[in-house]
Order: structure tokens, then sequence, then C-alpha cells
């Protein structure tokens, strides 16, 4: 896992728990902070997937070249 990855992926299980213990503790006058974590959970959860998209892109480039040297050194 990439460092960005890891770091958004971490970023994403702080908002979840933030939320889950606002839900928990919610009173009345919260909805705007709730409705705020939720819209960061939702940002970090689409940041998360732009990153794992990016990783396995990179991933797959980094596959290819490891097989085209490969290739190179034993023909």
């Amino acid at each position: 896992m990439t460092p960005r990855l890891e770091a958004a992926t971490q970023r994403l299980y702080a908002a979840l728990s933030r939320v889950e213990n606002a839900l928990a503790n919610h009173l009345p006058g919260d909805a705007d902070r709730v409705r705020e974590l939720t819209e960061e959970l939702v940002a970090s959860r689409a940041e998360n997937q732009d990153l794992a998209a990016t990783n396995s892109t990179v991933a797959a480039r980094l596959d290819s070249a490891i097989d085209r040297l490969r290739a190179v050194l034993r023909g």
C-alpha cells in the first residue's frame, strides 16, 4: 500500500469513527456536526477510491516494466 493510500485509509477510518461516535452520542443540536462528519466521510471514501485506482495503475505499469526488463535480460 502506498503512503498516500495508507494515509487516506487512516483518515477514512478516523472519519467513520467520528461519525459513529456522533451518532451514538447524538443530541438534537448535533445535526450540523453529524452532517459535517458524514460529508467528510463521503469525501474520504472518494479520495480512498481514487488513490486505490492510482495505486492499481502504478502497480500494473511496474509489473509490465519488470516483465519487459526480464525479457531483455533473458533475450
